[in-house]
């Protein structure tokens, strides 16, 4: 889906695409919550309702894939030789888990590649149904916060800047993923074996 198209369904259905498109738009930048951001930066729609609805999108969509992974665990999973296959990876996520759980599922919902991952894994290795809760929670408004204020206030260099902002959209996320998997790295080694 273009920008163009993204930024049209966002002025023509307002709130309810911003919610259902942060619900689906996990593994990008959160486009239609920047464009509802770039919205209410114009006076089309109201900064707090955009960030209300980024949120819940994103916290619904959290909740949904943990009470999945929850229902299925991770030894239905590991029926299969795709997922043997990184039983060393699991291995060091669910210890990043038992060591780091707040960085984890907080941080988590920053970094675009794999913030659909986390959920239904914490839900896997049954993490704290309510601890997970909790921690969706502030990483969802976090979020939220973050790109409905930096959209809000960049909007119009945004708006001005369409193409540029394809190729930084694309430039962002493949820096996030460096450094998620820096970070994964680094956190690994610092936790105890």
């Amino acid at each position: 889906m273009s920008l163009e198209a993204i930024e049209g369904l966002v002025q023509n259905y307002g709130y309810w695409i911003i919610l259902a498109g942060t619900y689906f738009d996990h593994y990008g930048l959160p486009l239609f919550l920047v464009f509802g951001g770039i919205a209410a930066s114009q006076e089309i729609l109201s900064p707090a309702a955009v960030f209300i609805c980024g949120f819940a999108g994103g916290w619904i969509a959290d909740l949904f894939l943990y009470f999945l992974g929850f229902k299925t665990g991770l030894e239905y999973w590991k029926q299969f030789a795709f997922i043997r296959k990184f039983s060393k990876q699991i291995g060091m996520v669910q210890r990043l888990f038992e060591t780091k759980p707040a960085v984890m599922v907080i941080l988590g919902r920053f970094l675009f590649a794999v913030s659909k991952f986390i959920p239904p894994f914490a839900g896997m290795i049954r993490y704290s149904p309510f601890r997970y809760v909790v921690f969706s929670f502030l990483g969802n408004v976090l979020f939220s916060c973050f790109y409905t204020t930096a959209s809000y206030f960049l909007g119009k260099r945004i708006i001005g800047s369409l193409d540029q902002f394809k190729f930084t959209a694309v430039c962002v996320t493949v820096l996030f993923i460096l450094i998620s998997i820096w970070a994964t790295k680094r956190l690994s080694t610092s936790s105890p074996h």
